[in-house]
Formats: C-alpha cells, structure tokens, sequence
C-alpha cells in the first residue's frame, strides 16, 4: 500500500480555530454578565423604595452585612400619593437571602470617596419574609 493513507485522528486547523473562538465567545459573555448576576443561576427579586436614590446606578452592589448579596437591576423614580418623590430599586438578590424579613431596613451607603455607593440590607427578625416581587415599604428605608 505505497502512497496509501493510514487513517490519523489530526484535528484541521479549521475545527481548532473555530473551537477557541467558541470558547472565548462564552468566555467574554460570561465576564460580561458576572456584573449583572451569573445566566441560570436563580434569583431572589425584590424592590425598595427610598426617598433618596442618591447617585444609586443599575449594577450597584446590594450588601448584608458586608457580604455581597445581589446587585440593583433598576433605579426609577415613583411619585407617592402626597406629590412627594422617591426612588423605586428593584433588586435581584441570592437564593440564599430568601425570604428577607419584613421587619429588614435599607440605607444606601458610600463604598468609596469617588461616590461609589452600594445597598446595605439590615435583615429583621420577624417569622414572616417579603415574598419573591414584593417592594419593601418606604418606612423601611432609613436614612
């Protein structure tokens, strides 16, 4: 068999090089959407009003205790019932954190003296939690 070709299992370059631009296509997608949360991963949403947003973005980190618990999807004002206006964060928070007492309190916080601020959640003690989409009331947010 002069000239014949023993049957070699070599990768073409082509399949090589469209499999590293595969993999790093989901590579920047995810480092991408690490900010915003994790894709697949369940979340915990929930929103709080606040009479001051105070310079609060989407993609701010929201806190308990210091740890990192989820991040602000949306900030957007609401206009209450006595013609005042406040602020509306709806929140997309760890699994683990439900379900957040309804005695908890909120305080937008600085992170840093550039104005980085961030969400810093007091969890409560009460039995009953916020079900998943409910918005903590503004009294529970303190200044």
């Amino acid at each position: 068999m002069r000239g014949g070709r023993v049957g070699t299992l070599a990768a073409s370059p082509t399949l090589v090089g469209a499999v590293t631009v595969l993999v790093v296509v989901v590579a920047v997608f995810l480092a991408y959407q690490a900010n915003q949360g994790l894709p697949f991963v369940p979340t915990y949403k929930l929103s709080a009003q606040v009479p001051n947003a105070n310079t609060l973005v989407p993609g701010n980190e929201v806190r308990v205790g210091g740890i990192r618990v989820g991040a602000i999807k949306t900030v957007e004002p609401v206009q209450g019932e006595n013609g005042s206006v406040n602020a509306k964060l709806d929140m997309e928070l760890n699994q683990d954190v439900d379900p957040l007492p309804v005695d908890s309190t909120v305080t937008v916080r600085s992170r840093s003296a550039l104005g980085l601020k961030y969400l810093e959640l007091q969890r409560g003690t009460s039995d009953q939690g916020f079900e998943a989409g409910a918005t903590m009331p503004l009294s529970a947010a303190t200044p």
